[in-house]
């Protein structure tokens, strides 16, 4: 994948980052150290070429309610590279039959379409939790939904479970207020702290040079 990035003609690529509040960047300790921007970054070393940063990504969303109906505005930035980060929010509910059928369904029609209206390097992302998190069980799941779907249509996924499972330093401590994400409330035990988002970056970096 990076050989490929970097045999391209162009000399600016665009990463699109598409998913919830961990491509938000909570709980960073700041915007440019989000895992997004420090992935875009480690782009920028690994091909020598200049990375924008695009995407589209909002707080508590699914792969239902933005990962599909965002998908022509995604398509129109005209992206190189895209981690696709859902499931988090999807599993809330619980890994019931249905949620799981929804999610399968919704996950496949963004790798389908994006494989097929875009000429994009992806990266599939699996579920975020805390240690012992409240959908730990039903987040692994979803992740064995994304794992299928990697394999079915070739796509290497990142497995955040490596960074969160058995790891309590990942989250927390809960009620730092954070300047860049003052309207998401202070810092919490849920979302990855910037250890977490470190983690994440270096994952994705990994990924990439498999």
């Amino acid at each position: 994948m990076l050989a490929r990035l970097k045999a391209k003609s162009q000399t600016t690529l665009v990463y699109a980052p598409f998913g919830d509040s961990l491509s938000v960047g909570l709980f960073a300790d700041s915007k440019t150290s989000r895992f997004t921007t420090l992935f875009a970054d480690q782009l920028h070393r690994l091909t020598d070429k200049t990375v924008t940063e695009e995407g589209i990504a909002e707080v508590g969303k699914t792969a239902t309610n933005l990962g599909v109906p965002a998908l022509p505005a995604l398509i129109a930035q005209h992206p190189d590279l895209i981690t696709i980060e859902f499931g988090t929010n999807d599993a809330v509910g619980g890994a019931t039959p249905t949620a799981l059928a929804d999610y399968r369904q919704a996950l496949t029609t963004i790798v389908a379409t994006l494989q097929k209206q875009t000429t994009a390097e992806l990266i599939l992302m699996t579920t975020w939790s805390p240690n012992h998190g409240p959908y730990a069980a039903a987040d692994l799941q979803f992740d064995a939904v994304v794992k299928q779907i990697g394999q079915t249509y070739h796509v290497p996924v990142a497995d955040l479970a490596t960074i969160w499972q058995n790891h309590d330093d990942v989250t927390g401590p809960a009620g730092t207020a954070i300047t860049d994400f003052a309207g998401n409330g202070p810092r919490d035990t849920f979302h990855p702290n910037q250890r977490g988002h470190d983690q994440i970056a270096a994952l994705l970096k990994k990924t990439l040079e498999e």
